[in-house]
């Protein structure tokens, strides 16, 4: 039978040998529903899902719960709102600033009903381009011995630490786990939650992968949304080029021309006289200009003044609720991906695996699904800029 992995604080130790194996599967599943999401943090609560607990544990599941909170391993919100909030469960200060530990769990059955949910959960993928993915996901392995040695060297808190090695310990068990997100249509897995500085340790028939990175790839995308913002408009829509007639002066053209050749970061740094890293400003500038709610911040503001069309575009987009903007980018960039580029590749064959606004693939077919891609996007009017990272 395959092993199954529980990770715990590695400064609990528990005595009692019954229901052991029940009260390490518990603690996984909080560390796990902490750890992965990425909008909490190490004080977060996170919700059980009883149905789950139930059908790997058994209906005695809630006990297992309540003796956990005895011993004072962990804590309850105590908050319950029928239908439509659980109580939620994190571990208390005293575990939860600790590294974890992997231990296996002996239980055959816990292990038995684990994967045997697991093979439920997998059926339920029904589209043939989403059975792909998931067919190429299952086919990749992590060098571990070697992302271990470097996860060992690189600086990191312990919750950071944590994450990294539950992510990695989890592709070396092939423990996959496959989320379509049912508000943008992203697809969420093992892959996507794997830190990047590790995709270099992940294999494929013992072959290194190589990843096609879509420069800009956002704000890029917003390029579609400001063609439906036109659409309003058919007097300065051109239908011939499924874009819309924009004058030669217009900043619209400007931005399209820097995100189509990846250098619209570069641009604001080189305007705004910024020399910290691209990354960081990279993530300032989302949150502040396309992810962030309509204030005159700093970054606002400067952009407005180069960009002043699509500064209002932008602001038609938040006009509801600033949320709205960032649901649309990641649509937009999941019916590329997934709906157009993805199903081409899969009805070809070609093992590609994707990371949200890239793909992974390996060297010998790097042109064809670059093919693939250009293809795609010139379909709605767009060129962009590839880059390949080995």
């Amino acid at each position: 039978m395959k092993p199954l992995y529980a990770y715990i604080p590695s400064n609990l130790d528990l005595t009692t040998e019954r229901h052991r194996d029940k009260f390490y599967f518990i603690i996984t599943f909080i560390f796990y529903g902490i750890l992965f999401d990425k909008r909490k943090s190490l004080n977060s609560f996170a919700q059980l899902y009883s149905p789950y607990l139930k059908k790997i544990l058994n209906g005695r599941y809630k006990d297992y719960i309540q003796d956990l909170i005895d011993e004072e391993i962990i804590e309850t919100d105590n908050r319950y709102i029928k239908k439509l909030k659980s109580k939620s469960y994190r571990l208390t200060e005293k575990y939860s600033k600790s590294k974890v530990k992997r231990v296996e769990i002996t239980d055959s059955k816990i292990i038995s009903n684990y994967w045997k949910y697991k093979e439920e959960k997998k059926k339920e993928i029904t589209e043939g381009h989403y059975k792909f993915l998931f067919n190429c996901l299952e086919q990749i392995e992590i060098d571990y011995d070697s992302a271990i040695a470097f996860l060992d060297k690189i600086e990191l808190n312990f919750e950071q630490f944590n994450s990294y090695y539950c992510s990695i310990e989890r592709i070396k068990n092939k423990d996959w786990f496959f989320i379509i997100d049912k508000t943008a249509g992203r697809v969420h897995n093992n892959l996507t939650n794997l830190p990047k500085i590790f995709r270099p340790f992940l294999r494929y028939n013992n072959q290194k992968l190589v990843e096609i990175d879509i420069s800009n790839c956002q704000p890029l995308l917003f390029n579609i949304l400001i063609s439906k913002y036109f659409l309003k408009d058919q007097s300065v829509f051109d239908s011939c080029i499924n874009s819309p007639s924009i004058p030669e002066n217009s900043d619209l053209r400007l931005y399209k021309e820097l995100t189509e050749k990846g250098k619209f970061y570069e641009f604001m740094m080189d305007q705004l006289g910024v020399k910290e890293e691209r990354e960081k400003f990279k993530v300032r500038m989302f949150t502040k200009i396309f992810y962030g709610k309509e204030e005159k911040s700093q970054e606002r503001t400067q952009f407005e003044a180069y960009f002043t069309e699509v500064s209002k575009i932008i602001s038609y987009y938040k006009r509801v609720n600033y949320k709205k903007l960032s649901v649309e980018l990641q649509t937009e960039e999941a019916e590329l991906m997934l709906n157009n580029i993805l199903p081409i590749l899969a009805k070809n064959k070609i093992f590609v695996l994707t990371i949200h606004d890239s793909f992974l693939t390996t060297h010998n077919n790097i042109e064809l699904v670059k093919e693939v891609i250009m293809s795609e996007f010139k379909k709605k009017g767009l060129r962009p800029t590839l880059k390949i990272k080995s």
